[in-house]
């Protein structure tokens, strides 16, 4: 398929069109058809006055005005034929005899004044209309029965074609039919004035088409070009370029489409950066602890590392083995929780007493800081419900993290609490470095590490909060942060209460 039949643009200018026609089509058909209607309506009304007219002012039988007309004393004839005409100038009137024989034709010419009288003998006439000058058997039939009869059609053949016609039958005193008149008018200035309207809507349709035309393609053109820079946005993004972004205009549902692709953008060039950083972090971490080892290693088999220092030694390298051994842990880890390896036997545990353990753990940490440190809990035992290792896991991580990041001497303090009628919640509060606002939404991020700590975190590579967020999250519990730059920070997380 052409690119240009596959444009949005090009099929809005297609679907458009095709409506504005159609409905153009429709409403033409049904003006045309009231139009027509009304015109039809209009004549048979012009045309019966015409009948009653003549038959009130012209009481003569057929016969009479035969000879009336042989002796030109039609007068009065004439007289009531001006005000039919006057009533309508196009009108026609055919007088015939009780047997159907067509011998009078009234009209007026054109620009005329005076009504123009054929007396018809022997078919000498020119009735243009006229198929033939004597009526059919089924029209006297049905105005002798009627009295008065309207039609749109040729009389059963009495007309070349399709006419507006209205008859009547003139009676004699004993009421019984002694003639017949017709007065009929080809439908020509309805068919004119339906051409006029339909010329009318053509030339609407046209203009109605050029401005929308216009119209639809403004409109596609500014829907259309926020879509292409998002697409070449895309494009870019796919050969690995993710500084581009989208331009944001207006407030509808297209910037709202740019404003969430740059959001989207961000974040990728940030995982992106942060995976980079990770890799070198890695490398690096990989890389000092194994030549140290080798180092090491090689000094003592060369024997340029003395015996007596040999014991000193192998307990570095016994440290870089262990930090080794915790990195390769966290990528295992990231990669069983990430596949739904890890498996989490949810069951009560105690909160409170997994907690208390871990802290007294760090003691010597916190007398090597000079921490204050405050256990809170609003009753001795309380339980939550999930995995207790992996709960372990996430309240060693956070907990340490916060005795690396403390000031000296400053507060440190734990929380336990319910948050509501089904949470417990487990908050720990530091007074340290904290975290910058810039920095908060992306903390639990993988492979994080703010620029900040990396002075203080010498063993971490970004992935212990990660872990931790996965655990929570995994539990259908909630972890977050808040913190104030250089004054404090406090992660908190929530678990199902048991």
């Amino acid at each position: 398929m052409p690119k240009i039949l596959r444009s949005i643009t090009t099929r809005y200018m297609a679907v458009f069109m095709s409506l504005i026609i159609i409905t153009i089509f429709v409403l033409g058909v049904l003006i045309t058809s009231i139009i027509t209607s009304y015109s039809v309506d209009q004549k048979m009304d012009e045309l019966s006055t015409s009948n009653v007219i003549f038959k009130t002012y012209c009481k003569y039988s057929p016969s009479e005005i035969e000879e009336q007309y042989k002796r030109g004393t039609e007068n009065n004839l004439r007289e009531t034929l001006k005000v039919i005409f006057l009533a309508s100038d196009s009108c026609q009137i055919i007088v015939a005899d009780k047997t159907g024989n067509v011998i009078m034709h009234a009209y007026r010419e054109v620009k005329s004044t005076e009504p123009t009288l054929e007396y018809i003998s022997e078919g000498d006439a020119n009735v243009a209309m006229l198929k033939t000058y004597k009526l059919p058997q089924n029209t006297m039939n049905d105005i002798g029965k009627l009295g008065d009869l309207s039609m749109n059609n040729n009389c059963y053949g009495l007309f070349t074609g399709k006419v507006i016609w209205f008859a009547s039958a003139l009676k004699n005193s004993a009421g019984d039919v002694d003639g017949y008149i017709i007065s009929f008018e080809g439908n020509s200035e309805g068919t004119n004035l339906v051409f006029e309207m339909l010329r009318s809507i053509s030339y609407t349709a046209i203009w109605l088409c050029i401005v929308m035309l216009v119209a639809i393609y403004t409109i596609s053109y500014k829907i259309t070009t926020p879509l292409r820079e998002i697409s070449n946005a895309a494009k870019s993004f796919a050969r690995g370029k993710y500084d581009v972004r989208v331009p944001e205009r207006g407030n509808d549902e297209i910037t709202d489409l740019a404003r969430s692709f740059n959001k989207m953008a961000v974040e990728i060039q940030s995982k992106d950066e942060m995976q980079k950083q990770f890799l070198s972090s890695v490398s690096h971490d990989l890389r000092t602890p194994m030549t140290t080892i080798a180092g090491f290693i090689d000094g003592i088999l060369d024997g340029a590392i003395p015996k007596e220092k040999q014991e000193y030694y192998l307990n570095i390298i016994k440290s870089e083995v262990g930090r080794l051994s915790r990195l390769v842990t966290s990528l295992l880890d990231i990669s069983r929780l990430q596949s739904g390896e890890r498996k989490f036997d949810k069951k009560p545990f105690n909160l409170c007493e997994l907690s208390r353990q871990t802290i007294i753990s760090f003691e010597k940490q916190f007398d090597e800081k000079e921490i204050e440190v405050e256990f809170n809990t609003e009753k001795y035992d309380m339980w939550a419900i999930g995995d207790k290792d992996a709960i372990n896991q996430v309240i060693y991580n956070i907990c340490h993290n916060a005795i690396k990041f403390s000031y000296t001497k400053g507060k440190y303090r734990v929380d336990i609490s319910y948050a509501d009628d089904d949470k417990v919640r487990f908050s720990v509060y530091n007074e340290g470095i904290g975290i910058t606002k810039e920095e908060i939404p992306f903390v639990f991020d993988r492979f994080y590490k703010s620029d900040k700590s990396r002075g203080l975190d010498k063993s971490g590579v970004g992935l212990g909060l990660f872990i931790s967020k996965t655990i929570i999250d995994s539990h259908n519990g909630d972890m977050t942060v808040e913190s104030e730059y250089e004054k404090w920070c406090e992660f908190s997380f929530t678990l199902k209460k048991a």
